[in-house]
């Protein structure tokens, strides 16, 4: 058989608390943005304490933290990188992710961190990353573009490491490329302002009659679902695979995490032994429950068409909503869980923790202890210790 690698599972972390719930979901590494060309402006972030914490929290469990800096400098924005770039060699994060050229060189002047072409430079043959590997690169994150054939042949040429997407949000531009939230809101999609146009309804009309034809989202691209092509990226020689999803709540982490580690484990496994028939329907099935927009297999196969468009969208896909995340356990006797979203006294909750389950009947009441018949989001409440819970597991119950 022929040689296979186990890739790096990389999840995404918005926040400390999500990047907790990835590790100890089952990722190898994470990816995090600060407070500077981090591309995600609305997103939690990281102050400069917490990525230190981060990277602390990583290193002790053999894990390691990859920092975005990946927007798009303008000469005003140069101040301010270089004293970021130094506090960041001083934490020795274990690798950037960069796709500005000037960035890029200023990173190479003032760390010695690994640096990592981000997707948002399009990369999409051989000639490109062995001209970032002279540069210095460790690894390219090539575009969603670029198929796993196309990685085979990369590979054959170059020795470097790829990184592909395997799961999350899919951009209708080319590699993230956008600028219609530029044009339509003033805020730039390049620089950590996207308001997703993309997503929107669009009428078609004629510009001489100005009469409407039809209402469509003709742009509004399917989330990615690569777990099917798992055996194809074993033997490919992929490097890493990112799950996307800063923005995304500590339920979509722990259940694309989980899931990937899973599925990751056991096709290596199997692929060892020489099986080729893998089943994957209870990954997918779990992943489907997860809020989405439908879902294709984006590049990873050939190039997207028309079927990874989800032009008759209405709403999102689901069947658990996210319930909130526990905060504080005081065994044996009660647990406490910032909620978002409420539910009543009497509603069935399941529990998500490190690769166990638990469905419990929900009877909760204040910190204080004031039984509630209905809880509301955005608070804290306390429900009855039971053993195996953790702070940063999840609560979700049905749609």
């Amino acid at each position: 058989m022929k040689n296979i690698k186990k890739p790096e599972l990389l999840s995404p972390a918005g926040n400390f608390e999500k990047l907790r719930i990835a590790i100890d979901a089952g990722a190898d590494a994470v990816y995090v943005g600060g407070y500077v060309f981090g591309l995600r402006k609305y997103t939690d972030n990281f102050s400069e304490k917490q990525l230190q914490k981060a990277i602390d929290f990583a290193n002790e469990r053999k894990k390691k933290v990859y920092v975005v800096l990946n927007a798009f400098a303008h000469e005003s924005d140069l101040d301010t990188l270089i004293p970021y770039l130094n506090f960041l060699e001083k934490i020795q994060p274990h690798g950037f992710i960069i796709s500005d050229l000037g960035v890029w060189q200023l990173a190479r002047q003032y760390t010695q961190i690994p640096l990592h072409v981000s997707t948002q430079a399009s990369v999409t043959n051989a000639w490109a990353c062995q001209f970032w590997k002279d540069q210095g690169a460790k690894r390219v994150v090539l575009a969603r573009e670029v198929s796993l054939a196309e990685c085979e042949v990369i590979l054959k040429t170059v020795d470097i490491e790829l990184e592909v997407f395997i799961h999350g949000a899919m951009c209708a531009s080319y590699s993230g490329k956008c600028v219609i939230s530029n044009y339509t809101t003033g805020r730039d999609s390049n620089r950590g302002g996207c308001i997703q146009s993309c997503r929107h309804q669009y009428e078609q009309w004629d510009p001489d009659t100005k009469q409407g034809y039809q209402q469509s989202h003709i742009m509004n691209a399917k989330d990615l679902m690569g777990i099917s092509q798992l055996p194809h990226v074993m033997r490919s020689g992929v490097a890493s695979l990112k799950i996307e999803g800063r923005m995304k709540s500590n339920l979509y982490v722990s259940n694309a995490t989980q899931m990937y580690r899973q599925a990751i484990d056991m096709t290596y496994d199997s692929l060892l032994k020489g099986e080729t028939n893998i089943d994957y329907s209870s990954y997918i099935n779990e992943l489907k429950k997860v809020s989405n927009r439908g879902f294709s297999e984006g590049g990873l196969r050939e190039r997207p068409g028309q079927s990874s468009i989800q032009q008759a969208f209405d709403q999102y896909e689901k069947s658990v909503i996210f319930i909130g995340t526990v905060k504080y356990v005081d065994a044996p006797n009660w647990i406490y869980v910032d909620l978002k979203a409420g539910f009543n006294s009497g509603d069935t909750l399941e529990w998500i923790g490190k690769n166990q389950k638990k469905t419990m009947v929900a009877k909760p009441s204040t910190v204080s202890g004031v039984l509630l018949e209905k809880t509301k989001p955005s608070s804290v409440v306390r429900l009855a210790w039971f053993e195996g819970v953790e702070v940063d597991s999840i609560f979700t119950s049905p749609c």
